[in-house]
């Protein structure tokens, strides 16, 4: 669909970075947005541009995956299985602790998203990644009512095939209470009308909220536990985690693997941040 990114604060270090870095990122006037999106809101000045951002509709995507997994042979899913600990041999994590019983495995990943924090603290280790709390709502429209994604001021709205239209979020620091808000419920709501003025006449058929695993500064944890052979992390993406999957599970592999990896692994190294 695209995104068009509105008054955008750093919008001349976003525009170096894509210069730098060759990437389809170009400012365009605002007359330009809203022939765009007709549906746009006048309170814009500056628009920027990206042409090949794509969405995913996360739980279909979620879905495939697992029916991905399940066709391999040597994969097995443990649905609604709580792990409670680590299991250690001396200096050596060999497996986690269940209601069920001990899982053993040669290489443990804690990929546990707002709760990996927790977990590695039953290993006496302090790791600064923790639920944030965000909340969002969920409009019906026409299938064509918006062409392109749009962001501003921290929120956006990302249309479906279908005419849902989707607008999120908030950052909240309420530890793991999922409960959605009428402040949140208003606050998105007028967020949407600012973006799109025709929503003040559409009916919200979703409100919801989940939890990200806050890190700082957002840089996930990528790489082995120093002092727990076999253990390793891949967590605390933060706003990111779908889009950056691929990526740092790829990086993440090449480092376990010890293949030559596809960026530099240092800046998401655990060592040295926990």
């Amino acid at each position: 669909t695209g995104l068009y990114w509105l008054d955008l604060d750093d919008e001349a270090a976003a525009l170096a970075w894509a210069e730098r870095e060759s990437r389809p990122l170009r400012a365009v006037d605002i007359s330009a947005a809203h022939d765009a999106v007709p549906v746009l809101g006048s309170g814009f000045s500056r628009a920027i541009y990206m042409a090949d951002v794509a969405n995913v509709r996360n739980p279909r995507l979620v879905k495939s995956l697992k029916a991905a997994l399940l066709a391999l042979p040597n994969v097995t899913i443990h649905e609604q299985c709580e792990v409670s600990g680590f299991v250690r041999e001396g200096e050596r994590v060999v497996g986690v602790q269940t209601p069920t019983g001990v899982i053993n495995g040669d290489q443990i990943v804690l990929t546990a998203g707002a709760w990996s924090g927790d977990l590695l603290k039953t290993l006496n280790l302090t790791l600064p990644v923790e639920p944030v709390k965000g909340q969002m709502i969920l409009y019906k429209c026409a299938a064509d009512f918006l062409p392109s994604m749009v962001l501003a001021k921290g929120r956006y709205a990302i249309p479906r095939r279908d005419g849902h239209i989707l607008i999120g979020s908030t950052l909240e620091h309420e530890g793991y209470d999922k409960t959605p808000t009428d402040i949140a419920l208003q606050s998105l709501k007028a967020s949407a009308i600012e973006l799109l003025p025709a929503l003040a006449d559409a009916e919200v058929v979703g409100h919801w909220a989940g939890l990200r695993p806050g890190s700082p500064e957002g840089v996930p944890f990528i790489g082995r536990v120093p002092g727990f052979e076999g253990l390793w992390l891949n967590c605390g993406h933060y706003r990111n985690g779908l889009v950056l999957a691929p990526a740092s599970c790829q990086l993440f592999a090449d480092v376990m693997l010890g293949r030559a990896p596809i960026i530099d692994p240092a800046p998401y190294a655990p060592e040295g941040r926990i």
